[in-house]
Parts: C-alpha cells; structure tokens; sequence
C-alpha cells in the first residue's frame, strides 16, 4: 500500500532563486489547506532537495484533491523503501513489485541523488533480473508495468503511476481579481483558469431572474471554492439587476440591449472593484461566440469602463469550453443555469459604433444603487431550504453517497449505497435501468455530474445535495 505521494512542481521551478522561495512556502500552504478542507488531518510534507514529499496514510486516496491544486505539475503515489544498502534495496523492491509484473511486460527506471556504492544502472540491471523469469519480459517502448525508483540518500520511492497536475502557480502568486460568475459553462471555466494562475478569485454575479437563479449559482459557486480556491476563502458579491434590466428594455433599441447589459456589467465591475482594489475584472467571452463577443463588440463594450478586462477563455471555441467544464466538473450543473434571454427578440448588433453609444443611457442611478444594496459574502453561501426547491420527482429511489471516503466516514449518511466520486465513473455498470437513483455530495455539483451521465445511458437519476437528500429523499 502506498504510504506517500511525490509532488512536482513545474513552472515554478523556473523562478529565480530569490523568489522561489516565497513561492514554495505559498505551494506548501495551499497544499496543506487542500488537504485539510477535505479531511485529512494526519500527515506530514518532507523537503528531499527540492522534491516535495507528502506521507500519508491511504496515499491513494488524496489523489482526486491534488490534481486539483494550483503548481502540482505531477504526483506519483509511492511506496517507501528505507535501505541499508544495495542488496537490501533490491531485495526490498523485488518484494514490492514482483507479483505486479507476473506475466507483463515491464521497465525499470532508476533516479539516483546522493552518495552511494552503486550507480542507478546497478539497481536497474540487478532488479530486472530478479524479475525477470516471472514476467513477459523487459519492453523499453511500451511496458505494461512502468517501474521507477527514486534514491535520495537511505530511502527510496517505488512508484508505477503518474498523474498530471493542475500545473500553473500555487495560490497567491498573483493579485486578486474579480470574475464576472453567471453560473453558465463558461465563467466556471474562467475563473478556474484564472486560479491556476496563482490569483485570488472573488466573484460578482447579477440576478437578473430570482431565488431559484441564486440558489442554483450558489451551488455552482460553493463547489467551485470549496475544491479549486485552496489556501483562499473568496467573496460573492451579489447584486440584484432587475431593475437595471428594466431600465434596458424600457429606453434602450432591441438590437443594442445586449450590448448595453454588458456595459452596465462591466460598469458594476468597475465600481466594486475601485472600492475593493481588484486590479481587474475577469471574463468567460470566447472571440464571436456571440454577437457581444465579436471582436468590434468586445473592444467597443471594454472602452466604457475605466478597468482592465482578462479573458481566459479568449480563444477557446465551446467544444473546448465545455470539455474543461466536464473535467472540472461544473458543465451538468451549469448546463441548468438557464440565460436570461428576455432582452432582445430580434436581430442584435454584432459591429457597435459610437452611433449607438448614443443610444444607451449610463444607467448610473441604477448602478449606484444596486451596488449600493448588494449582499457581500466571504465563502461559502448558505442557503435558504425552509421552502421546497426544484426536486426531481423520482420514487422508490437508491440512494448513492459519492463523497470522499473520509468524508463519509466524518459526516455519516444514512444511504443505499457509498461510492466515492473518484470511482464511481468506473463503475456505472452497476447501476440498473430498472431502478432509480439519487446520487448525494456536498453540493449536488458532482452528484448531478453522474447522474447526467447515467441518463444518457436511459437511467433514471438525479444529483442532490446532502439537505435535499435528507430533506426530501431519507425515509424517516
């Protein structure tokens, strides 16, 4: 069983000596913080020379929460080889790895640092040959078993897996920015990309529709912090923009409201972010995916606010947009974000000259006030559930725990089923036609992500979160 896990960083390895440092201690930090928020109390991180190394109990099942913090470029769950020597070293390896290669193919790649009696090639030759007879061979090319020893002084790591990483920065290592957060498949997106950078994310999202559209972002927005913004506990502001968007249909043409919407947008990013000392603001607009986000109408909207705009979903087309959705685990739940489409209902403008500049009030009454009564949160939203919320109606249902383990074990649910999210893509050929399932997290984010999944397979099923399913699901 693995007992530790290596930690790689990437571009930060690229910084000068007097700045990474700083960098590596924000890397530590968040790493630690990662680990904590999802309940892992007992471990420790060990410095071998720039390798990171984190011991654990259960090594495996940190995975899912490291591959998604910000500088990891790669982490690889080992086992621990303390050695006195090189025949203890081989003997020890051999006992670890041999019945993994039984009749596989395999390679051996040693890495050795420090002072030793023996070169990296010697442990490579040695305990390939012990290995050998049991096995389909050695295959340098395409080996079903990769084996590598990592030697730093008295121990080695044994590892046979790889992982890809977040990569980027860790946390902090830019200035804070605000993202503009409707929910939809993009903005989740953006504000995750723009966390892999190192920035602090906070979010302002405008309620155009009601309770239900608030509830249903909130959900999206508490999943996004709680397993992207480690080592940072961001704010929501939230602003109500009805009457704004009155204000729109009242005294603005058909053909301009949505340019005039993003304007007053932007505008509202632009006040909040000068009381709040944001350095800019944050944007899911991909180029010409809609007829405000062609290029003359980006460069026109960004002109009437005085603040610098980022998007970092710029040249992404939504195919790509929304294959990051699904990896990040947000596109089910956005997918039910319904945009508010009630501006215009003929042809728009997609080329805005100073003509229709005109045309469009500065909406500063509105402005003011909305930012004036906005409610400001710092971390998670809690939400109202005194009242009935948009729950499926699915009888006789199964339902199916897919928090972490150490998770389920902390906070106990009575469920038919406990199947971690980690596996449970594996394992949807245990799932029935025949039957009904409710798949309960935190949020309902991930839980809905599975559940889209097996009604494309013609399951019936829903994603709740834990109060829904106590609320509405748990037979007392």
């Amino acid at each position: 069983m693995n007992d530790c896990i290596l930690l790689r960083y990437g571009e930060l390895g690229l910084k000068s000596k007097r700045t990474r440092p700083r960098l590596e201690k924000n890397y530590l930090r968040i790493i630690k913080d990662a680990l904590k928020r999802t309940g892992f109390d007992d471990f420790r991180i060990d410095n071998f020379g720039g390798r990171f190394v984190l011991f654990i109990a259960d090594a495996d099942k940190t995975i899912d929460v490291l591959k998604r913090v910000p500088g990891i470029q790669s982490l690889s769950p080992a086992q621990t080889i303390n050695f006195s020597d090189e025949n203890d070293l081989i003997s020890k390896a051999n006992k670890l790895v041999k019945n993994v290669i039984v009749g596989k193919t395999f390679y051996i790649k040693a890495k050795r640092i420090g002072k030793h009696k023996f070169s990296s090639m010697d442990i490579t030759k040695k305990l390939g040959s012990k290995l050998f007879n049991k096995s389909k061979g050695v295959d340098a090319t395409n080996p079903e078993v990769k084996i590598f020893l990592e030697i730093r002084d008295e121990k080695c790591f044994l590892f046979t897996k790889t992982y890809t990483g977040v990569g980027g920065l860790p946390l902090d290592t830019v200035n804070k920015v605000l993202c503009l957060f409707s929910g939809g498949i993009d903005s989740p997106v953006a504000a995750v990309k723009m966390l892999k950078r190192g920035c602090k994310v906070d979010f302002l999202f405008v309620n155009l529709v009601g309770e239900k559209l608030l509830r249903d972002v909130s959900k999206i927005y508490n999943f996004l912090i709680t397993n992207y913004s480690f080592g940072y506990s961001p704010k929501i502001f939230i602003v109500d923009g009805k009457a704004l968007v009155n204000k729109i249909k009242k005294d603005v043409p058909d053909s301009i409201r949505q340019i005039a919407y993003k304007i007053a947008l932007y505008k509202i990013g632009e006040l909040i972010s000068k009381k709040n000392d944001y350095l800019c603001l944050v944007g899911g607009e991909s180029l010409s995916q809609k007829s405000s986000q062609t290029l003359k109408s980006l460069l026109f909207i960004e002109k009437q606010a005085d603040i610098s705009m980022l998007r970092p979903l710029l040249t992404f087309d939504k195919i790509q947009i929304t294959v990051i959705a699904k990896n990040i685990g947000t596109l089910s739940m956005s997918e039910k974000i319904k945009e508010y489409c009630g501006l215009s209902d003929g042809p728009v403008t997609t080329a805005p000259d100073e003509k229709c500049l005109k045309k469009i009030p500065s909406f500063e009454k509105e402005i003011d006030f909305a930012v004036t009564n906005m409610n400001v949160i710092k971390g998670l939203i809690l939400l109202d559930t005194s009242e009935k919320t948009d729950i499926p109606k699915i009888n006789n249902v199964i339902g199916v725990d897919i928090r972490s383990e150490i998770i389920q074990k902390k906070i106990p649910l009575k469920t038919d089923k406990q199947i971690p999210y980690s596996e449970v893509i594996d394992r949807l050929d245990e799932f029935s036609k025949e039957k009904s399932y409710v798949l309960i997290c935190e949020f309902g984010v991930r839980g809905e992500d599975i559940a889209s999944e097996l009604r494309s397979k013609g399951i019936k099923a829903a994603g709740v979160d834990m109060e829904d399913y106590v609320k509405y699901f748990l037979k007392k």
